[in-house]
């Protein structure tokens, strides 16, 4: 069926970018953090709570309004249901460092989307210094950055990582990898749903050192370690038997997934498996919109070859690598895992 597409919905489409900042504006400044403290507050309370004069504060709170991010009721102002879940820091499925990902490292680089798509490049990585042809290895020169990257991700995590650790099955593993690990927070909640299950972490130097600091503070290092370097030029560590990639393979293109799940493939022993859990695109690539929003950063930004791929494209790099495909399982927020046996 064709989607009808309204006028007020082409005009959100775009002025994207204003609502975006209106969003991390309320962000940034609190107004959802204060509202959530003292909802049904008025316009006056909440200029005086964040600030700002009479001017800046209206555009403000009416944009928010508009966008449906806080509601209006006669004279006094709430959070949206949505808003205070995701967008007020008390909250444990917030995801406000999610946000100051975009704001920071997104949008800067998206402004070369079009040049990347004609040059097939990741042309948005001229914003970020370094000589590296993909982000991470560019924002590991700047500690400031690379924290609002680490904290952004860590925050998705956290939001993926409950329907990871109850949804999935581990019951057969013993000693897994986690590829692009991150600072811990899939494995800490793994090793946690799972008390048999010990985890090792594959990801760059001066990631693996966040990490350990995490690991530590949950007092886990008998169970979780770290194995510091590039999964596609060092070898997978000896004696695992499952590895997960997480969030990992809209990095690169086809074929780069396609060798990294063979050398997977070479790693593991046999009845091994390879678990990949991500955001999945519809098999007829015509949405969701919440998954496929995600593509242009990894054109423009991230290394200028990935995106959000279909369940389908997976599928096929799985059985191009050699593995037997055993399961695919749907999960909320668009999530959704595919296993493959050796």
């Amino acid at each position: 069926m064709e989607k009808k597409l309204t006028f007020e919905h082409l005009a959100l489409i775009s002025q994207g970018h204003a609502a975006f900042q209106l969003l991390w504006a309320g962000v940034h400044l609190r107004v959802f953090d204060f509202l959530s403290e003292k909802p049904g507050s008025c316009f006056k309370e909440v200029q005086a709570a964040i600030n700002l004069e009479e001017q800046p504060t209206k555009i403000l709170v009416v944009g928010l309004t508009s966008l449906s991010l806080i509601q209006k009721n006669g004279d006094s102002f709430r959070n949206s249901e949505i808003v205070e879940k995701l967008m007020v820091r008390s909250s444990p499925e917030n995801m406000v460092d999610v946000l100051g990902w975009q704001h920071h490292i997104s949008y800067p680089g998206l402004f070369y989307f079009v040049d990347s798509l004609k040059a097939n490049k990741n042309l948005g990585l001229q914003h970020f210094s370094g000589d590296e042809d993909n982000l991470y290895a560019r924002i590991s020169h700047s500690p400031e950055l690379e924290k609002v990257f680490q904290d952004a991700m860590a925050s998705l995590s956290r939001s993926a990582n409950n329907i990871l650790s109850t949804s999935v099955p581990f019951d057969e593993v013993k000693h897994l990898v986690d590829a692009g690990g991150g600072a811990a927070e899939n494995a800490i909640a793994l090793v946690k749903a799972n008390p048999h299950l010990r985890i090792t972490i594959f990801d760059s130097p001066t990631v693996c050192e966040r990490a350990k600091k995490n690991i530590a503070s949950e007092g886990l290092e008998s169970r979780i370690d770290t194995h510091p370097g590039n999964f596609f030029e060092k070898d997978f560590p000896k004696g695992i038997d499952a590895i997960l990639f997480a969030h990992m393979m809209t990095i690169w293109s086809p074929e780069r997934d396609t060798l990294l799940l063979r050398r997977a493939y070479d790693t593991l022993p046999d009845g091994g498996r390879v678990i990949i859990f991500n955001m999945m695109a519809a098999d007829d690539e015509a949405g969701p919109v919440s998954v496929t929003l995600g593509s242009p950063y990894f054109l423009s930004i991230a290394t200028g070859q990935g995106r959000m791929y279909a369940w389908k494209d997976y599928e096929k790099f799985l059985s191009d690598a050699g593995f037997k495909q055993t399961l695919r399982m749907k999960l909320p927020k668009q999530h959704g895992v595919l296993v493959g046996i050796k």
